[in-house]
């Protein structure tokens, strides 16, 4: 049978052993009449007996305190930092675990504010092999990735809102839009400049005179610089609204031209900071252009809706046009059957005139 000792006992039993030996000795010594002898055997039990328990003391104290800080580790308790100044083996091991301690501190806040979402907190590794470190920083960057993606499809799915909501919106203009492309291109510049939260837009449309030198007439405006832009065309390839015209594509400047174009405000002019231009086209004929700028800058996905907008107005604009000339055969058609309509009716007076010429000739015979 294997005998089993407490860790009391271990301490104790060299102590114990001594004790017991002088034990003996004072037990044979005691009627020897050496009272030398008799007194030295007996504070050999007694100093043997006390050094065995102040030891125990010694030792088991800052061990104590170790088995009370990893119980309290075991129940998942961070406790308060203390402050070791012991030097020997058993004062390292506490300063160990302290340190342990610290380092699960930082990770349990390191945790918790990403728990509630902030990821800008930061974290050391204990040192290169901290295993557990680096699982919390990879973890952080699960995390990270995983919350921009997130919001990544949320914008994505606004925008998708915010852009099907403004073709709804718009495709009802362009619907009630009657034979006046000067009202529809004034009205849309105000309703595209307000949804856009732009600063600046105009709308220019294709002349129909010159098909060897196709121009672009201003049409319709919001908040553009009067002085600079009533009245005025440009040819295909002339300035950037030509130029857009000309390629067929997208224009989209960051750095306009010096004096291009000033956004008026209660707080004087400023120079826009985005440009962009969208041709309108219709089976590769270029209708018209329209043009907006911002003082700051325009997303992506407000382009692609311009983009969008700008086939339906397309189909508006040429709408409006074949509206115009039908209305415009009709009246030449109107015009015409009156004249015909004046012209039979002289022919009948000239023929009851000549009737009655003939009549009044046979009468004088």
């Amino acid at each position: 049978m294997k005998l089993r000792f407490s860790f009391s006992l271990k301490i104790l039993l060299p102590y114990l052993l001594f004790a017991s030996l002088f034990f003996v000795i004072f037990y044979r010594v005691r009627n020897s009449g050496d009272l030398a002898l008799i007194l030295l055997s007996a504070a050999g039990v007694i100093a043997s007996i006390l050094l065995g328990v102040i030891f125990s003391y010694w030792l088991k104290r800052p061990l104590f305190r170790v088995g009370n800080l990893v119980a309290q580790l075991t129940r998942g308790i961070l406790p308060p930092s203390t402050v070791v100044k012991s030097k020997d083996e058993i004062g390292e091991l506490e300063r160990n675990l302290g340190k342990l301690v610290e380092s699960l501190r930082s990770l349990t806040l390191f945790s918790r504010s990403m728990a509630s979402g902030d990821y800008t907190g930061s974290f050391e590794k204990s040192s290169k092999d901290d295993e557990i470190g680096e699982a919390l920083l990879s973890l952080k960057g699960s995390l990270m990735a995983s919350r921009k993606e997130s919001e990544s499809r949320l914008r994505d799915e606004e925008n998708r809102t915010w852009s099907a909501h403004g073709l709804a919106k718009f495709s009802k203009l362009f619907r009630e839009a009657e034979d006046d492309l000067y009202d529809l291109s004034r009205e849309l510049m105000r309703e595209l400049v307000a949804y856009t939260e732009a600063d600046v837009g105009a709308l220019f449309i294709t002349k129909e005179s010159d098909a060897d030198r196709p121009e672009l007439e201003l049409t319709g405006s919001y908040a553009f610089d009067r002085e600079k832009y009533i009245h005025q065309s440009f040819e295909f390839g002339e300035g950037l609204v030509g130029r857009a015209a000309l390629e067929k594509d997208i224009v989209y400047v960051s750095d306009l031209p010096p004096g291009y174009m000033k956004i008026r405000s209660g707080l004087g002019e400023d120079v826009p900071s985005s440009l962009l231009l969208v041709p309108v086209i219709l089976d590769t004929n270029v209708l018209g252009v329209i043009e907006l700028a911002s003082l700051g800058e325009i997303p992506a996905f407000q382009a692609g809706f311009i983009q969008q907008l700008a086939d339906a107005l397309a189909t508006t604009i040429a709408k409006v046009r074949a509206n115009q000339k039908n209305r415009e055969l009709l009246e030449q058609s109107r015009k015409q059957a009156e004249e015909l309509a004046s012209q039979e009716q002289d022919f009948r007076q000239n023929l009851e005139k000549l009737g009655k010429e003939i009549e009044r000739l046979k009468s004088g015979r």
